[in-house]
């Protein structure tokens, strides 16, 4: 094979390369076979034969990024409460999942690449093109959902567990912490499309309203990110310890998961304040925490005041904004709805605006007594959030006619977020719990058995110092008596 490659007279290093490459990886999927078979044989031998009874052998495969690897292990029948079932030691004993096997490494690879991709075709070939395997983009987004009901499922426990006061309190010192919220709007297919346009459909009928079938369905998917503040002298403003939450969740979710990621990374008595920095939609508003403070992003008052207020308005609003004199915006609004004549569009867009901009505009600078950030943080105006929509959701759901179930984009959004910290031997693991309380109570009842046990053993020696007494009458009233002294001395 060598002299077949390199006395060819059009060989090019990238060729060189990548047949070097598969060759490697197809030994290296041999040995794994070979360990794999070798490994299975020695449990074989060190089984419990009267309880795992051999039932031959059987192929299996499991996919890698040195390509698939197809080897033989043995099954076995087993009986427990009655009941026969099969099993595979070797898959036990190294956690080789069921159908359809896929490495922890390549699961890890897939979720990698997803995010950077607009689409699991791209994620496809892009895995194709930088691993010696192959995987379709029905395996790639079956992958996605899996590895994303697993973070749904351990931010549940995470919150279940908080209620519970079993997890183990942070350390870290922080005087600050800032939050953002908002949503991008996304198209629904299939079951949950139907569903929706269902609902719709019977709402028409009972508001005797015009139905269009063919309507755009959508649902709402949230990102929350927290941070303690923003790197000092980096032009770049870069934000300290940033943490997302996604997904297609009610507020109160969003809001217990963060109180759970409070509470086990940092000492809560030493936060100072908690800021939180949103768009003005009630939603956004019910994220923030206890004691925290909201207030509106200045990117979308401006939003709101171009999209309200006729073009040659606009600035005076905006000046009245920017130079915090947020008590002269009602008067001045009542000034344009005059200017524009009554008009009816008009003057709506402008109660609507003068009811946006009626609360949440003062900057937690403005408003709060702002502590002294700690040395290499700095406290800045917020305002962060359209950046990580765009960086993290956007550019994944909203590129192209895309529609999603809300399974598969709560999986994704997720998978998004949270792709640069996603172990999934980590993901298996159980979150520590603290038990001090549990072993405090159990510690407390042992006591008491303890002492109980004691004073039943001192009666039973008071009693048996007075043999032949009757078990009723005067007498073992006397006994009774008797065993309550404490010591000789006291008779």
């Amino acid at each position: 094979m060598f002299e077949e490659i390199i006395t060819s007279n059009e060989i090019k290093f990238n060729d060189l390369e990548k047949k070097v490459y598969k060759f490697v990886c197809f030994f290296g999927c041999l040995i794994i076979k070979l360990m794999l078979e070798s490994y299975d044989k020695k449990l074989m031998k060190v089984r419990d034969s009267k309880k795992y009874r051999h039932k031959g052998l059987r192929t299996t495969h499991v996919n890698t990024v040195m390509g698939e690897i197809k080897f033989k292990r043995a099954m076995y029948e087993v009986k427990e409460e009655g009941i026969t079932k099969t099993v595979y030691l070797l898959d036990e004993k190294l956690k080789i999942s069921g159908s359809g096997k896929v490495s922890s490494n390549l699961v890890e690879k897939v979720v990698e690449v997803v995010p950077i991709t607009d689409s699991y075709r791209k994620s496809e070939t892009v895995i194709e093109e930088t691993t010696n395997t192959t995987i379709s983009h029905e395996k790639i987004r079956n992958i996605i959902v899996d590895v994303g009901e697993k973070i749904t499922k351990k931010e549940k426990e995470e919150s279940k567990l908080l209620d519970k006061g079993q997890l183990i309190a942070g350390l870290k010192e922080v005087t600050a912490l800032f939050e953002e919220v908002d949503g991008i709007w996304i198209n629904l297919q299939g079951k949950d499309r139907k569903e929706k346009l269902e609902k719709n459909k019977k709402k028409a009928e009972k508001e005797n309203k015009e139905f269009n079938p063919k309507m755009k369905i959508k649902t709402e998917l949230k990102l929350h990110v927290m941070y303690e503040g923003w790197k000092k002298d980096d032009p770049r403003h870069s934000l300290i310890n940033k943490q997302y939450i996604a997904g297609i969740m009610k507020p109160k979710e969003i809001s217990k998961l963060r109180d759970a990621r409070v509470y086990q990374q940092y000492d809560e008595s030493k936060i100072k304040i908690i800021v939180t920095n949103g768009d003005g939609a009630q939603w956004t508003k019910g994220t923030t925490a206890k004691g925290g403070f909201y207030q509106k992003d200045e990117y979308h008052i401006m939003q709101e005041i171009v999209r309200d207020v006729p073009k040659e308005y606009q600035n005076i609003i905006k000046e009245l904004v920017n130079t915090k004199e947020y008590k002269k915006i009602p008067k001045a609004i009542e000034g344009i709805k005059y200017e524009v004549g009554g008009e009816y569009e008009a003057i709506k867009k402008l109660k609507k605006l003068e009811k946006y901009l009626s609360k949440d505009l003062g900057s937690y600078q403005d408003v709060l007594e702002v502590p002294e950030a700690p040395e290499g943080i700095e406290y800045r105006t917020m305002g962060t959030q359209e950046s990580q929509i765009f960086s993290k959701l956007k550019k994944v759901f909203c590129s192209g006619r895309k529609a999603f179930s809300k399974k598969g984009a709560n999986a994704l959004a997720k998978i998004c977020v949270l792709s640069e910290k996603i172990k999934i031997d980590e993901l298996e693991e159980a979150i520590p719990i603290d038990t001090s309380v549990e072993d405090w109570i159990k510690e407390i009842e042992k006591q008491v058995r303890a002492t109980k046990k004691y004073h039943c053993a001192k009666e039973k020696e008071k009693a048996s110092l007075y043999t032949g007494v009757k078990t009723g009458g005067i007498e073992y009233k006397f006994m009774k008596e008797i065993a309550k002294i404490k010591s000789f001395s006291e008779i």
